[in-house]
């Protein structure tokens, strides 16, 4: 197998010289995320079809040129279901990788299926199956098994050789710009991104809160996010999801609120009794005018002839288009749709903009304004 296995800065001045006139680069990490916030890279892969480049991040001490590359505008890089690739290049390079090529995000494109795993993509371009040994390796145990290097090689080898299919495929049917649009959304709204204050509207359950509540809540998640980020450890380490809503519901002033429950674990007390109870204070004391809104469930039914009606029209025009229907439109965004309807006025939700609109939002207008 065809690869270079780099260790060293000089190593990566090589393989950086290599990539400097590529228009396109398939890219993968191999990464652990065991008992860890951030995913943790153990193994960065590079190919260019002639080359292909193996990376040890663990010993790399300059990083700029890496990247310079992963921004560079005019370098194509290619992943397959890249998002939490994403994930590891922003915690490890500070950035993530633009522009960005979805190979699985193309396959459904062109219809060749949804959500396509590697393995499949592979055995449906170049008849090879690749195995899966190594899924469950742990990439930061040193040294890398000859095992481990030639499984994860074969993910950028076989990458770099499937791209030009599929793009001439998408060329075909002038919808290359479209998986590039696609593809870009997997670089936005990274979930160890997200603004501590705004952590509490990602959890279920809420809508019974009251404003005050809500604002102990996002207090409380709040700390949360932080404490995790700066130790480096899962959420649920610091408090789980059901101990945070707990806390935000009996309104917790002090340590002494804390104590002898069985709605937080005593350990997390013990940590972080004194942080989460002047948090409490905090929230006691935000004026009324200040309280975030209440967050209210919809509980509407949806009128089933009209998701009904609206399902067909999407599966009509990814027959149409050849594209996977799963691509094309979300249960939510009918539900959506349909809501708005009630409410006076059909509109589109955000995921039915751009490409899509064209596609199947407006047919889905359509369909909602007969009678």
């Amino acid at each position: 197998m065809n690869y270079h296995y780099i260790d060293d800065d000089a190593g990566l001045e090589t393989l950086l010289r290599a990539c400097e006139s590529a228009p396109v680069i398939a890219l993968d990490t191999e990464f652990a995320r065991f008992n860890t916030y951030y995913p943790m890279i153990g193994l960065l892969q590079i190919g260019l079809g002639h080359d292909n480049y193996l990376l040890d991040p663990l010993p790399i001490t300059d990083l700029s040129g890496l990247q310079a590359l992963m921004k560079c505008p005019d370098t194509l890089k290619v992943v397959h279901s890249g998002s939490e690739d994403m994930e590891v290049f922003q915690y490890w390079l500070d950035c993530v990788p633009t522009p960005v090529f979805d190979t699985q995000i193309a396959a459904a494109m062109v219809g060749i299926g949804y959500a396509l795993s590697y393995q499949k993509l592979v055995a449906h371009f170049l008849s090879i199956d690749i195995p899966k040994g190594e899924t469950r390796s742990d990439w930061l145990a040193r040294p890398l098994r000859q095992s481990q290097l030639d499984y994860a090689a074969q993910d950028v080898i076989h990458l770099f050789e499937i791209y030009p299919m599929l793009a001439e495929l998408l060329a075909e049917k002038d919808r290359i710009e479209w998986v590039l649009s696609e593809s870009f959304k997997l670089t936005q709204d990274l979930p160890t991104k997200i603004d501590p204050d705004e952590a509490y509207l990602k959890l279920k359950g809420i809508s019974s809160l009251n404003s005050r509540q809500l604002q102990y809540l996002r207090m409380f998640c709040a700390f949360r996010e932080r404490e995790a980020q700066t130790r480096n450890v899962p959420r649920n380490r610091v408090l789980d999801n059901d101990e945070l809503i707990a806390l935000a519901l009996n309104e917790v002033q002090g340590v002494a609120d804390m104590k002898g429950v069985d709605w937080v674990d005593r350990r997390a007390v013990s940590r972080h009794g004194d942080a989460l109870a002047a948090l409490g204070m905090a929230a006691s004391a935000v004026p009324t005018a200040e309280l975030p809104a209440r967050l209210m469930n919809d509980t509407t039914p949806v009128n089933k002839n009209k998701l009904d009606r609206l399902r067909r029209v999407v599966a009509d025009r990814a027959k149409q288009f050849g594209i996977s229907p799963e691509l094309l439109s979300r249960r939510r965004d009918l539900e959506a749709i349909i809501k708005s309807d009630n409410q006076g006025g059909a509109m589109l939700p955000d995921h039915l903009l751009g490409w899509r609109e064209a596609v199947v939002g407006i047919p889905l207008l359509a369909a909602i304004g007969q009678s």
